[in-house]
């Protein structure tokens, strides 16, 4: 089943937007950021562990004009990241007065069996 969460930041604190639950996966298929205030902003998404250990940014300081929008994914049903259970999205704007908005439409589903040597080791 798909799902969106959805968060508005209006400041520029880092807010966890979706925390993977355990036992799931997390397709990732759409990401949607869009810039409702007056002025430019600049806009870092990232995913994180449990560890707060930076995993990857997918969006890094993007700069988006009042009014605009910037769009991950959703060109096919095919996932544009997998995340694991302990996984953390969050997402930081760079104005103190931001009215920016975050969307990611994902499909949740369980964590299915994987072999223990998986990995090589």
């Amino acid at each position: 089943m798909y799902y969106t969460k959805h968060a508005t930041l209006t400041d520029n604190t880092l807010t966890t937007i979706l925390t993977i639950p355990n036992g799931y996966v997390v397709y990732v298929n759409y990401v949607y950021v869009a810039n409702h205030g007056g002025s430019t902003n600049s806009v870092d998404l990232k995913w994180t562990n449990s560890s707060d250990v930076d995993q990857m940014y997918l969006l890094d300081g993007t700069s988006i004009n009042s009014g605009n929008r910037e769009i991950l994914g959703g060109q096919s049903d095919a996932p544009i990241f997998v995340l694991h259970n302990g996984d953390i999205v969050k997402a930081q704007a760079s104005q103190a007065s931001s009215n920016v908005e975050v969307s990611l439409t994902f499909k949740l589903v369980e964590q299915s069996q994987a072999f223990s040597n998986f990995n090589g080791s």
